[in-house]
């Protein structure tokens, strides 16, 4: 016998029915999905429903998202479901370098405290966003909270002199937390409360500064290191990765590469050979070492290899 799952939607602040919101339905472990669109009533409803496990998702510009998991059992209905929104909060602005000029490709990352596979940290609240072709950017729906952002992109050619070094391209490319910090507990929080829109926030993006990191792998070395890179992971007090840069090791372990001012995990893996479009994945992890970049290079670095996982 086959069920219903029908409700209304409201503002919570004015307790106004909403009408604008989509509402999707997805099966738990089946994919694809439901949408229907709440009425002049704020109502919704989805039909002819079989029994199980059920993730409901409602969404407006104006509001935060929200999700509920819903269970139907047997031979019933789940009517009536009073769903408030949240009037959601913004956060806008512009990212221009010194000159002016919006960055060639740039992203941005809203960082809050949260818990993320059973730790408690900062994290990120939705992934990177990105920024529009002159620098403005905007934040999707925010719930109230304290936020900080991180910026990461490519400037544009005029910024930086002609370069000789092998890491031209590298050189115009910059990573950091607004407004000019390495690290998360140094940033500029924003406090947002419910349905505030905090505009005209600019940002200038600080000349990228450079050093090498230089080092060795020491140890029970694998016995063939054609496939082997180090790759550099940014720490900037996050629970969240967010990717990482790799550099080849020579025949004898040793490896060279850009970084910028920072701490830094480097993560020793085996690669597996270029595909036919160019792209390699990790094969396995060898070690991993910390490493602080300072006001100069960085040489002498030695990661351990004790054993192979």
């Amino acid at each position: 016998m086959s069920g219903t799952i029908a409700g209304y939607i409201l503002d919570t602040a004015t307790g106004e029915l909403l009408f604008t919101p989509q509402v999707t339905l997805t099966r738990t472990g089946v994919a694809g999905e439901s949408l229907t669109q709440a009425d002049e009533l704020g109502r919704f409803a989805f039909r002819s429903l079989t029994p199980g496990g059920y993730n409901l998702g409602i969404y407006d510009d104006r509001y935060v998202p929200l999700y509920r998991d819903l269970i139907l059992e047997e031979g019933t209905s789940i009517e009536d479901l009073r769903i408030s929104l949240t009037p959601a909060a913004f956060i806008k602005g512009q990212i221009l370098d010194e000159d002016g000029v919006p960055p060639q490709h740039c992203h941005f990352t809203l960082i809050r405290a949260g818990n993320r596979r059973g730790k408690s940290g900062y994290i990120s609240d939705s992934g990177d966003h990105a920024v529009d072709k002159d620098g403005h950017f905007a934040s999707p729906p925010l719930r109230p909270g304290r936020y900080c952002l991180r910026f990461a992109g490519v400037l544009r050619k005029h910024f930086i002199a002609p370069q000789t070094t092998p890491w031209a391209m590298q050189e115009r490319i910059f990573d950091f937390v607004y407004p000019n910090v390495q690290d998360v507990v140094d940033a500029v929080f924003f406090d947002l409360e419910m349905g505030q829109t905090l505009d005209h926030i600019e940002v200038r993006i600080p000349r990228p500064i450079w050093r090498t990191v230089r080092g060795r792998l020491t140890g029970a070395l694998p016995d063939n290191l054609a496939d082997t890179y180090v790759h550099f992971a940014r720490d900037v007090g996050m629970i969240d990765d967010f990717g990482s840069m790799g550099v080849k090791v020579d025949s004898l372990g040793a490896f060279e590469g850009p970084a910028q001012p920072g701490r830094y995990r480097l993560f020793v893996w085996e690669m597996t050979p270029p595909d036919q479009d160019g792209y390699t994945q990790r094969k396995r992890e060898f070690s991993s070492a910390e490493v602080t970049v300072g006001a100069h290079d960085t040489v002498g670095v030695e990661i351990q290899i004790t054993g192979y996982n």
